[in-house]
């Protein structure tokens, strides 16, 4: 895979798997009107005061919105550089689901990514996410962190240049030349959103974070509550370590460890993929044995790994005579199955069909609804471009001489290793230097929160929620015996459901080591 499996193995959000999968609840008919809240009593930082006293206004969201005639939306301003705030400014935008004028408190959602629109996310998702018990009590808010969708965006391809870098097969980066291949992609990548305008250089998740503030201040909330699924967790501790004094009650479901290395997480991510896509062939011939293609054990595996290399020098035909099933784009879909166990039917099916019937469109299919590919041969949003522009700039560079031996590693951890060896060789010559530091996390001053990590999630491994909660002496784990990706919603475990919903409406922490199953 080229870039674009960068986002394929590890990026994708939650927003996939509740509302284009087509799992969202059924939203209240509330009528919209306008609400100007009264900005917060809490201090703002020096030389800001102008972004935290700007006028802000909930009003009717654009007609592009999903399901946007049934919630609010509100625009602002923030620094592109918070060192340097007149060196000019983005726009940021959220969107407000419940009460009609927008005077209850209200949790702040992120659906992960990096580069998922928590805006998208929360118009159509809002009552999933949630227990009408936490509804009664709150208003649903959902920011697009800066570069993302509805804020302002960061823009690199067009959606021709998109089908190209979705549908284009991985160098093989176990050699120096895959990985001078594979550096020279990003990097050409990187300059064409150059080309288009400077937004590139100013997505870090701490500022990201810091715009989190002066929509809490601005919304009128002394304290922000707060619910971050997969990447949202980073950016969520990233906003407990800059404002513990205005951090409220937290949630971080399926958490990214801030003191993990790229190279680390990558393998944690390879591990965790590779023990789901066991466990979906064991599914596949316990449950679905008439349609299930694959072999038992680790012999169905290597199948699926055989099939999937087979893509790269015989691509599947499609009912589309532009498109062929690549490798790359399989890949997108069998991965992307892993995040919830919901699409191993589907899944199953699509395989039935390209492996018995060497037909490739219900993949192809799945691979569009994971990279938003509208029918029409649009996308609905850039996912892809932030998610690269934001983690190349969150995550510090290792130094050269560990990256031939970083390739090799992944290469010993599992047959899948392709996928996923998208290290630090590859971002060295992204045309932005990261800002981002990792190191142990300063979580003495955080208050008190829940994280949540399920036994077998395999993009946020369990051991990354263990990692954190010894970092934040205040945090408490609870941990969800499964296989999905994240556990909290509507649909969740009693135990889970009791467990956030107690914390949200009362204040009451879960017991620390909780388990649910």
């Amino acid at each position: 895979m080229t870039v674009k499996k960068y986002p394929a193995a590890v990026m994708a959000t939650c927003a996939l798997f509740l509302g284009a999968c087509g799992l969202a609840g059924s939203q209240g008919e509330g009528k919209v009107v306008e609400a100007t809240p009264t900005p917060s009593t809490v201090e703002v930082p020096a030389g800001l005061e102008s972004y935290y006293s700007q006028s802000f206004k909930w009003e009717s969201c654009p007609s592009e919105v999903p399901d946007g005639n049934k919630a609010l939306c509100a625009t602002f301003k923030a620094p592109k550089d918070y060192q340097n705030p007149q060196n000019g400014d983005l726009e940021v935008m959220a969107v407000r689901l419940g009460d009609e004028g927008a005077s209850r408190p209200a949790i702040l959602v992120n659906p992960g990514g990096p580069g998922g629109s928590a805006v998208d996310f929360v118009s159509e998702n809002g009552d999933y996410m949630f227990t009408d018990k936490v509804m009664e009590k709150y208003d649903v808010v959902g920011m697009d962190s800066r570069g993302t969708k509805w804020s302002t965006p960061v823009t690199c391809l067009t959606d021709e240049e998109k089908d190209k870098q979705t549908a284009s097969n991985s160098p093989d980066v176990s050699t120096k030349e895959g990985r001078l291949t594979a550096r020279q992609e990003l990097a050409e990548l990187g300059a064409k959103c150059l080309e288009k305008d400077d937004v590139v250089k100013w997505v870090d998740t701490e500022s990201a974070a810091r715009d989190m503030d002066i929509l809490r201040h601005l919304m009128g909330q002394n304290k922000l509550d707060y619910l971050g699924y997969s990447y949202g967790t980073f950016l969520g501790a990233t906003y407990a370590k800059l404002f513990p004094q205005n951090t409220g009650r937290f949630v971080l479901d399926g958490v990214v460890d801030p003191s993990v290395s790229f190279e680390d997480l990558s393998k944690q991510q390879l591990a965790g993929f590779d023990d789901s896509i066991g466990n979906y062939v064991d599914w596949c011939n316990t449950y679905a044995k008439e349609s299930c293609v694959l072999k038992e054990g680790e012999a169905g595996k290597r199948q699926l790994i055989d099939f999937l290399d087979g893509l790269r020098v015989r691509p599947l035909p499609t009912d589309d005579k532009d498109r062929e099933l690549t490798e790359a784009l399989a890949e997108t879909a069998v991965f992307g199955a892993m995040y919830s166990t919901q699409w191993f039917d589907t899944l199953t099916n699509a395989l039935q069909l390209a492996i018995r019937d060497a037909n490739g469109n219900m993949l192809l299919r799945m691979a569009d609804v994971l990279n938003e590919r509208n029918a029409d041969g649009t996308y609905g949003s850039n996912q892809t471009e932030a998610f690269l522009a934001i983690n190349n700039l969150d995550y510090p560079l290792s130094d050269e001489s560990q990256w031939s031996s970083a390739a090799k590693e992944l290469k010993q951890i599992s047959p899948l290793w392709k996928s996923f060896a998208w290290g630090d060789y590859t971002r060295a010559d992204w045309p932005v230097k990261p800002v981002g530091k990792r190191g142990s996390y300063p979580g003495d001053t955080t208050p008190p929160m829940v994280l949540i990590g399920t036994t077998h999630d395999p993009a946020t491994p369990l051991a990354m929620a263990q990692s954190l909660a010894k970092q934040m002496p205040k945090a408490v784990l609870v941990t969800q015996e499964g296989w999905d990706h994240t556990a909290y919603s509507s649909r969740a475990s009693n135990c889970i459901k009791d467990a956030v919903d107690n914390f949200f409406i009362d204040g009451k922490l879960p017991e620390n080591g909780l388990v649910c199953r």
